[in-house]
């Protein structure tokens, strides 16, 4: 756990935080989906489409790789 931290760059809050706001994201999305699925006519909110979950992934992955390049030495 403690190698994953710092590979990261992360405190153990600073990345449980981070976690946790990405699995609440993702939750609420596939939530709304499922219920689009059924009911076709019940939009999904713009917060949680899938455009907006790809937008987002890819902040999380940029956001990442900065952690990760700001931890190792130059």
């Amino acid at each position: 756990m403690i190698k994953h931290l710092k590979e990261n760059n992360e405190t153990y809050f600073g990345h449980l935080k981070f976690a946790w706001r990405a699995a609440f994201h993702m939750l609420v999305s596939s939530c709304c989906l499922l219920v689009h699925g059924i009911f076709p006519f019940v939009q999904t909110p713009q917060l949680f489409n899938i455009a907006a979950m790809a937008r987002k992934l890819k902040r999380w992955e940029i956001y990442s790789l900065v952690r990760k390049m700001e931890g190792k030495p130059k």
